[in-house]
């Protein structure tokens, strides 16, 4: 068998929020969170909030052990507070993308059925979307209104079981569209530990999140790696060139992870290592990063790393600042195995320099799908189908060659065809629809259809029409930007 091993990897063996209770307990007044406009959160804040959230959630909204609250919030301070008062009251935490809008959100939520959901005031002022949380959102909290309520409860945290289910994803991209992906937290600890062990993340360093907390990028690589070793987190609610250069000078920033963009942007701007001064790495990861961004970024700042993985398994694979090519996506993290397999007979295990579909094995994978049978599909005797093709070189280094699933990376978001051609089929001139991701240098790829209409709807309906069908239901970076009408699909007797 050609298993490839990553080093060995030291668990915990406690969940994060009680990680971050004992850096509170050592260091109450360090700081573990600064948000763009100033604002602060020292760990011993942190703690003393998240623990009375999780009593008003118990108190007020019923919440216990294995209930779900939901967070719809972009990033802010109240997002990670939320976050942890919730693992802190036993529940486990469902995150939706604060752009999921119309039925979007519907979906998710009515899947979720959470028992209470924070949400930031940006988003519940969208009406059509507050009536939607109203509806299907349990008791709903809006964040920034959180604060007198708070003061009337003691901080508590509620038992949980490492095996417990932690945190709930809506980006299935091994099975190809929007369904749950459930993490407990052990793989929540081990989607984040390995990744701070092989970087040797520690309480001085300081990092840059430019990602939405709503994806793993910015959730675990950027935020959480800080605060599971005792450092501290500078957090943009949205990624902007010069204020990214400015909270890096003023708060000694040292290392930053993004998407690719981030940095062909900066590169744009003409930055050097003048405004970076005391970082020691930046790490790309959510899409390809192209080789010319990657060796300039090297040549004027620090070593751009890359990690890759996905929602079903966060952090996988990664370099370091001592193991690093150009155009690499790593090697296994600690605890993770990993093989390569004929895309065609997935029974032959492939060697260096073949292509085959990756399986691994290791901390951060998750438990499963709400879907059994989709669960079932994902593995392999144990091992998790990622439906990625790779190719490993001599010295261990692995490449991204491709995909067996359907999946479009628009700006490092994850786009699902399928839940595009379900909206687009809901049409009633819509007898059938394909989506497929169309190469972009700008964005990575943009979602265009081919659609079929029914008989009796030739020359009656425009792709206009159907593309803001579509995009009017859907969050920005999901949008159709391109329709093409084949022609009419007879129905079949």
């Amino acid at each position: 068998m050609v298993v490839d091993r990553g080093p060995e990897y030291h668990d915990p063996g406690r969940p994060m929020h009680v990680i971050i209770s004992e850096h509170a307990s050592r260091n109450p007044s360090k700081k573990a969170l600064i948000y763009e406009d100033g604002r602060s959160l020292t760990y011993g804040e942190l703690d003393d909030l998240s623990g009375r959230l999780a009593s008003l959630l118990a108190s007020d909204a019923g919440v216990s052990r294995g209930d779900t609250v939901a967070i719809v919030m972009f990033n802010r301070p109240e997002f990670l507070v939320a976050y942890l008062g919730a693992l802190r009251a036993g529940a486990r935490v469902v995150v939706i993308d604060a752009l999921s809008m119309s039925e979007d959100l519907e979906f998710q939520l009515s899947d979720a059925k959470p028992r209470a959901t924070i949400v930031d005031s940006e988003v519940y002022s969208r009406e059509r979307d507050r009536e939607i949380l109203e509806r299907l959102g349990g008791r709903v909290y809006v964040a920034e209104k959180l604060g007198d309520r708070l003061r009337e409860y003691g901080p508590c945290t509620a038992s949980v079981g490492y095996e417990d289910d932690a945190r709930v994803f809506y980006y299935a991209g091994i099975a190809g569209r929007t369904m749950q992906v459930i993490h407990s937290h052990r793989s929540f600890v081990g989607a984040v530990a390995p990744l701070a062990q092989a970087e040797r993340i520690g309480e001085e360093d300081v990092s840059l999140v430019t990602s939405p907390l709503s994806h793993v990028l910015g959730l675990d690589a950027a935020l959480f790696t800080a605060l599971y070793a005792g450092g501290t987190a500078v957090l943009m609610k949205r990624f902007d060139e010069e204020k990214a250069v400015k909270l890096a000078k003023e708060y000694g920033v040292t290392y930053m992870v993004g998407a690719p963009l981030v940095y062909q942007r900066l590169l744009e701007k003409g930055v050097s290592r003048d405004h970076f001064p005391r970082l020691k790495w930046a790490m790309s990861g959510g899409a390809y990063l192209p080789p010319d961004v990657q060796k300039a970024w090297m040549e004027r700042i620090s070593p751009l790393l890359q990690v890759y993985g996905m929602t079903e398994a966060p952090q996988c694979f990664a370099t370091t600042p001592e193991r690093n090519k150009v155009g690499s996506l790593g090697f296994p993290l600690p605890g993770v195995e990993a093989k390569l397999v004929d895309p065609e007979d997935e029974s032959r295990e492939v060697g260096v320099g073949e292509k085959g579909v990756l399986l691994i094995k290791g901390p951060m994978v998750m438990k499963g799908y709400a879907d059994p049978e989709e669960t079932r599909r994902a593995f392999r005797d144990g091992w998790l189908w990622t439906g990625d093709i790779l190719e490993r070189d001599e010295e261990g280094f692995y490449y991204f060659r491709g995909v067996k699933k359907r999946m479009i990376k628009y700006k490092g978001y994850p786009v699902f065809p399928r839940d595009l051609e379900i909206l687009l089929e809901k049409h009633p001139a819509v007898a059938k629809a394909e989506v497929y991701g169309e190469p972009d240098e700008s964005v990575g790829q943009i979602p265009v259809a081919r659609v079929w209409v029914k008989p009796g709807y030739e020359g009656r309906v425009t792709p206009e029409e159907l593309m803001d069908w579509v995009n009017k239901r859907v969050a920005p970076y999901k949008k159709v930007r391109k329709v093409i009408i084949m022609g009419v699909l007879e129905e079949k007797r």
